[in-house]
């Protein structure tokens, strides 16, 4: 059996899916969480306020983008990103590289090729829904200051729900399994979107009506996190801020 080590922020977002990936195969890994300021207390600290802030495309990020790109270099991180999946001392980067190949590892792609291209292909589409959202989201967590947060909840967030749930709601439609592939167990898919969705959420002033006029995919994501061979991670899983 290989070895597997996980790094990423001590959060769910987008190392969420990966960790359920190897919850639902039963596979220990090992995962490596790393401390960043999340709290506004935490953020007043004076050696959070040391550290340099940093500036991407021109844009001036907060001191948290600065810490992670120390961490990613510190780290030999592939594209000076996380989730990176180290498998027997080889690092791969990018959470959805990371989750197609756990799924492929695992048993979780789908039993032939054309299964396994509609569950990337739901992939792709959800990672597009929440990039959507990034107008927002960097302004909501403080990783960008300035902006307005409720004009940009309804600048970003309210039309990329609309745009992009339907999507979603309309694959499941078409699946008499209640899995978005239309297998007897969950895929990459399911695992990925429903992840993403509960990353959304948290971060979702709104989050009591994230469903509404989707009654499938609320029901999907019940049905994802009742799921038996979840239940220990979400059991043991840490408290964190999304």
């Amino acid at each position: 059996m290989p070895h597997y080590k996980l790094y990423y922020p001590d959060l769910n977002a987008r190392g969420e899916p990966c960790r359920m990936m190897f919850a639902l195969a039963g596979v220990e890994f090992e995962d490596f969480r790393m401390k960043v300021p999340t709290s506004t207390k935490d953020r007043n600290d004076a050696s959070y306020l040391a550290e340099p802030k940093l500036e991407v495309d021109g844009i001036v990020m907060n001191r948290n983008v600065a810490i992670l790109r120390k961490f990613a270099k510190e780290h030999k991180a592939p594209y000076l990103t996380f989730p990176v999946l180290e498998v027997d001392g080889v690092k791969i980067g990018q959470t959805l590289a990371i989750v197609r190949y756990l799924a492929n590892e695992f048993g979780f792609a789908g039993p032939d090729n054309l299964t396994c291209a509609v569950a990337d292909a739901l992939c792709d589409q959800m990672a597009d829904y929440v990039l959507a959202n990034l107008g927002w989201h960097v302004v909501n967590k403080g990783f960008v200051d300035g902006g307005d947060v409720a004009e940009l909840y309804e600048q970003y967030f309210v039309p990329a729900r609309g745009r992009h749930l339907p999507f979603f709601e309309e694959a499941l439609s078409k699946s008499s399994t209640g899995w978005f592939a239309n297998t007897p167990d969950v895929t990459h898919a399911d695992v990925f979107i429903a992840a993403s969705i509960e990353w959304l959420q948290k971060l979702n002033p709104k989050c009591d009506s994230f469903f509404d006029g989707f009654p499938l995919l609320a029901a999907h994501h019940k049905k994802f996190f009742a799921h038996p061979k979840l239940q220990k991670h979400l059991a043991q899983r840490p408290e964190v801020d999304y």
